[in-house]
């Protein structure tokens, strides 16, 4: 029964067996979802909305060029800082949209929030392999880079889940 399911996908679906695709779609939902936060946080009001989506895109693009450790510590701890402003956004707007569109801002943003650290680690690592042109096993550990990475991942979960606990207990407090 396991080979003819394998046959079947192989012959299918030979996207699914190739390496590259986990990675196409982690990049294509952070970009929609990054797409779709923008305008809806650019329409609310431009310079906020540029402070929020600007920041988090400029430090995607600067470890690409630069890497994790390569980026100032300033810079990065108001990327990070910045991700909390469209929590807040979203308390704010409640009332004011309809609470379909408020869900799905919800799920768009935790998206977002899952998304995010995987994008670094794939910028950061696509400038590994160029900066040091070897296969992409053999990448060296870099120990600043990784305790940034672990800092994004904790600081987005506890945003994540922050932003759920707010959402499911704002109604049966009653704030």
């Amino acid at each position: 029964m396991t080979v003819l399911v394998r046959r079947i996908r192989s012959a299918l679906f030979p996207v699914v067996l190739d390496a590259a695709w986990p990675r196409l779609l982690v990049y294509g939902l952070f970009w929609v979802s990054t797409v779709v936060l923008a305008a809806v946080l650019l329409i609310a009001d431009p310079v906020f909305g540029t402070f929020v989506v600007g920041i988090p895109l400029l430090l995607v693009v600067l470890v690409r060029e630069r890497g994790l450790e390569g980026i100032p510590t300033f810079l990065f701890g108001a990327a990070i800082g910045s991700s909390v402003v469209f929590s807040i956004f979203l308390g704010q707007a409640r009332g004011v949209f309809h609470e379909g569109v408020l869900i799905a801002g919800f799920v768009i943003f935790l998206v977002w929030v899952g998304a995010y650290p995987v994008m670094l680690r794939q910028m950061d690592r696509q400038y590994l392999l160029e900066r040091f042109s070897v296969a992409e096993d053999a990448i060296p550990v870099q120990p600043h880079s990784v305790v940034r990475l672990y800092v994004v991942r904790v600081w987005m979960s506890l945003l994540a889940t922050g932003v759920l606990v707010a959402a499911l207990v704002r109604d049966p407090l009653g704030f």
